[in-house]
């Protein structure tokens, strides 16, 4: 009978460490696609940028015999390109953004400045009417070559982000089952992700079913921006969690200070994580700093109670 008691607990152990390993794997397998969605992400928004780039360099170019100083701006240009490339395979989204939106919009724009001056110059430069002439036309077929490019990276990197923001969906239903099976009350991330479904998911079509380029250019923002919503809903629903999870004994050993503190700051993410906000980088920074000291405090806490 023994022996038998021992099999079975035995097998019990098995296979729950069988479905631990299986729901491991799923996690995994979930953080992969997510990495390799940002990734395709990532390379398609520097593909839209490098239309850009590539036109200005192209102008540079034809406009180097009446102004030779223009060369300078395509060495700025191309170490800028570089640094944005270093970004993306480091995977550092606040990097990117950082240097895109305060030192490499300034190169362009000087760039953009310098040529735009240059052509005024065209007019009293020593060229004869058939120069003046074919670089005018060579002019009008790279604006005509940027637009197409243009067009079709728009379209490629609107079709790489709703990816990219879907695969947020099977990561958050992959913790939702980890932390089921611990026992945890996974209510309020079940909620966010009924939400994905209904709104998410409809958002990301609009992306891929827009038919112009403002069209998709507003659906990708509103995507964002729904995405950004229902991420810190997500997070903070999980730090409460985690956090109902441990509070009895946490009072019980007096750390009711620690427990309401942590309550405190998840109020004040979600007070600021407001549905239907457009977000800009800084204010959606104050709700991630807001969620990451949440998620400290806990962690300090949890530290305590094991010391």
């Amino acid at each position: 009978m023994k022996s038998s008691r021992l099999v079975f607990v035995g097998f019990a152990v098995f296979v729950l460490l069988a479905l631990s390993l299986f729901v491991i794997a799923q996690e995994d397998a979930a953080d992969a696609k997510m990495k390799e969605t940002k990734r395709n992400d990532f390379n398609s928004r520097v593909s839209h940028i490098m239309c850009r780039v590539d036109l200005t360099k192209k102008q540079i170019d034809l406009l180097s015999g009446v102004n030779g100083s223009l060369d300078s701006y395509k060495v700025v240009l191309d170490a800028d390109v570089v640094k944005l490339k270093e970004f993306v395979s480091a995977m550092d989204h606040k990097g990117f953004g950082g240097y895109f939106t305060t030192i490499f919009k300034d190169d362009l724009k000087n760039a953009v400045v310098a040529v735009r001056d240059a052509k005024l110059d065209v007019r009293k430069a020593n060229l004869t009417r058939e120069e003046k002439t074919t670089l005018k036309d060579s002019n009008k077929a790279a604006i005509a070559e940027f637009a197409n490019c243009t067009n079709k990276a728009e379209k490629d990197w609107s079709d790489k982000r709703a990816d990219h923001l879907n695969s947020w969906i099977d990561k958050w239903n992959k913790i939702i089952t980890r932390m089921k099976g611990k026992g945890y009350d996974t209510t309020g991330m079940e909620s966010v992700v009924s939400d994905a479904q209904t709104k998410l998911l409809p958002a990301l079509q609009a992306i891929k079913d827009a038919a112009t380029k403002e069209a998709r250019k507003t659906a990708m923002e509103n995507a964002r921006n729904l995405h950004l919503h229902l991420w810190a809903t997500f997070e903070i629903a999980r730090i409460k969690s985690l956090l109902m999870y441990v509070d009895d004994g946490a009072i019980a050993k007096g750390y009711q200070v620690d427990v309401d503190a942590i309550n405190v700051k998840l109020d004040e993410a979600a007070k600021l994580a407001i549905s239907g906000k457009k977000y800009k980088e800084a204010e959606f920074e104050t709700v991630w700093s807001a969620i990451r000291d949440a998620a400290k405090m806990l962690k300090d806490l949890n530290k305590k109670l094991k010391a």
